[in-house]
């Protein structure tokens, strides 16, 4: 409870000290470090947070992703035009080091079909000291269910890169109709390798976790 207190219901003299604050755009985000705090107290905090800020906390399914700045609305589907709603989730993001999760209200969700549109300078700008962002790869739900990862980036199919420990580092977005011959077979392979890995970076991201 102490710590709610301190997260909602600090003045506004010591608003800037504790936690910490960053700017980000023409908003102020707040950030938590909560890698040294059990399961059910992060959950807690997030729940919170959510009814605090009147965001839900994203249920459902993704298969697609799209940069906010590769698109020219973040109010409206790129794929099916329908209309999005901004949530919360935990972000899966690629580091130099290893595959992390932040809880951020950077996804704008479409209504219609299993598509987000991510403020991918809100998670960079959360990014722990000491780590270096190299992208948004899905959504993680809390072992309530698998993570997903995304399917198509910016509307091209997507190829995981991954680092000698098989860590996920990275994808790269694939336009299928202009890449060079045997790309097919190649992206193919790279779906499987992410399939029999996923195993490996979940168990990497409960070492690693970010919220």
């Amino acid at each position: 409870m102490n710590f709610f207190k301190r997260l909602f219901g600090r003045s506004k003299a010591k608003e800037a000290s504790q936690p910490e604050g960053i700017e980000a755009g023409e908003k102020l985000m707040l950030r938590v470090d909560t890698d040294n705090l059990g399961k059910e107290v992060q959950q807690a905090i997030w729940e919170e947070i959510g009814k605090k800020t009147n965001l839900p906390i994203y249920e459902g399914r993704v298969e697609h992703g799209y940069s906010r700045t590769a698109v020219s609305q973040s109010g409206q589907c790129p794929r099916c035009y329908a209309k999005t709603q901004q949530r919360y989730a935990n972000f899966i993001y690629a580091t130099d080091i290893a595959p992390r999760v932040m809880f951020a209200p950077a996804g704008f969700f479409c209504t219609g079909c299993p598509t987000v549109i991510i403020d991918e300078e809100m998670i960079e700008a959360g990014v722990k000291k000491g780590y270096t962002f190299q992208g948004v790869v899905g959504i993680d739900y809390e072992r309530k269910k698998e993570p997903d990862y995304f399917r198509t980036w910016n509307g091209n199919d997507t190829v995981y890169l991954f680092d000698e420990n098989n860590n996920v580092v990275g994808l790269a977005a694939i336009n299928s109709k202009e890449h060079y011959h045997g790309a097919s077979h190649s992206l193919a392979k790279n779906r499987e390798k992410l399939k029999r890995k996923r195993k490996i970076a979940k168990e990497a991201r409960k070492r690693n976790r970010k919220r």
